[in-house]
């Protein structure tokens, strides 16, 4: 092959691999849909498929070999694409769509690579035009920039993007909760303590009590039992074992509990989720277990810096989050450590940058009581988006370590209405 033919990047077993994925399951349909846009693929035939699975997907049809056979026939592209024993071999040469984060990663990356340097060849051969100007090489080269941005969405209608007066028209929607009066689906969590204070037992617990149907703030009322995630980033796991027993068979006490609803993650060493090979593997677990609720912790062993700027790198960490809370609707529960007390005093807000104190909808602050050595407030480092009824004590207890405690002792439903 001569120097003057080089091929364009592209990884065909990779496109393969995605589109058979999103035809397998609906959160592998959903990275596809969210992760990549049409001039992604480098096949005619997997973009007019990939067309056909986002079609499906923004109109809530399922997503399987039979409905893009459906799909494309309907849009007369249904030959052009390979035809129907073609989308069917699509889905049996991939064996699993629990890769599908790498599969579109490794898409998205040839992908743009290859729009860039068609772009960029286009304007280098303008440039040696006599009439090109250096304005108009300028234009050109924003307009490029401008291409590459449009990459990661379409052409069509961008979602939540409305008049104030249509979105007002709109009927309101029931809280979707995930704990009745406490947290909703997607929202934002961080708790922060000093050493000792239980946030880390506090986070299992909620999550053992959720996969078991079981109000964390009124043991007695039962609610539909969660699909829950326990990532540790500090702790070996013989002590997570030994730490996380008496929860786990507490759990087993309750009808709703089921040993595939409540998952874990021991990563002791910490994650980088500034990395996308770590960031692929968050992707995996998240996607694996199912899970609608994910308690992480703590937050300083989510990532690693090498001298930029706190609020740099902890930005992009909340956006690594916000990515996963998108695709998967799941309410994010974070701990983290407080700063070293300083002339006395020891500040509860999130230790190494602001991002964290402006990030969440629930920043909850345990401070040890001074009066009571098994009771902690239950404080705020900033101020709830909203309105629901966190206790507003815990105190160490039997059979659950944490019980809630609210002053005046509201149980939570007149907590809720008061």
């Amino acid at each position: 092959m001569s120097d003057d033919f080089r091929m364009l990047p592209h990884d065909i077993e990779a496109e393969m691999s995605a589109l058979g994925s999103a035809m397998l399951t609906p959160n592998a349909a959903n990275v596809v849909f969210t992760q990549l846009s049409t001039e992604h693929f480098y096949r005619v035939k997997h973009r007019l498929i990939f067309r056909a699975i986002v079609d499906l997907y923004r109109c809530g049809e399922p997503v399987d070999a039979v409905s893009v056979c459906a799909q494309l026939e309907t849009a007369k592209a249904l030959e052009q694409a390979g035809g129907m024993p073609y989308i069917h071999d699509l889905v049996s040469f991939v064996p699993t769509a629990a890769n599908v984060g790498f599969y579109v990663n490794r898409i998205r990356e040839l992908g743009t690579k290859r729009i860039a340097i068609e772009e960029l060849t286009r304007i280098a051969e303008y440039g040696y035009s006599d009439a090109a100007t250096a304005d108009e090489m300028l234009t050109a080269t924003a307009d490029a920039l401008m291409t590459f941005r449009a990459m990661a969405t379409d052409d069509d209608a961008i979602e939540g993007f409305s008049t104030l007066g249509a979105f007002v028209n709109e009927s309101d929607e029931d809280h979707d909760w995930l704990i009745p009066g406490v947290l909703e689906r997607m929202d934002r969590v961080i708790v922060v303590a000093s050493e000792g204070a239980g946030k880390t037992t506090f986070a299992r617990q909620v999550a053992v009590q959720l996969a078991a149907g079981v109000h964390p703030f009124s043991w007695h009322s039962r609610i539909p039992p969660v699909r829950t995630l326990y990532v540790d980033l500090e702790n070996p796991p013989a002590l997570v074992r030994r730490k996380i027993r008496h929860l786990v068979n507490q759990g087993r006490e309750y009808s709703g509990w089921d040993d595939d609803r409540a998952w874990r993650w021991t990563r002791p060493g910490g994650i980088d989720l500034r990395k996308p090979h770590d960031q692929h593997l968050v992707d995996r677990v998240i996607a694996e277990s199912g899970a609608e609720f994910v308690a992480m912790g703590p937050l300083y062993k989510a990532f690693t810096e090498a001298g930029e700027k706190a609020e740099i790198v902890n930005g992009q960490v909340a956006r690594v989050l916000d990515g996963y809370r998108e695709r998967h609707g799941i309410t994010l529960w974070l701990e983290t450590h407080a700063p070293m007390e300083q002339q006395g005093h020891r500040s509860l807000r999130p230790m190494g940058s602001g991002v964290w104190s402006r990030w969440p909808e629930f920043g909850l602050a345990m401070r040890k009581s001074k009066s009571n050595p098994n009771r902690v407030h239950l404080e705020r480092f900033r101020g709830d988006r909203d309105e629901r009824s966190w206790p507003h004590h815990l105190e160490r207890s039997s059979p659950w370590p944490w019980s809630p405690v609210w002053d005046g002792g509201f149980p939570i439903e007149e907590a809720t209405s008061a």
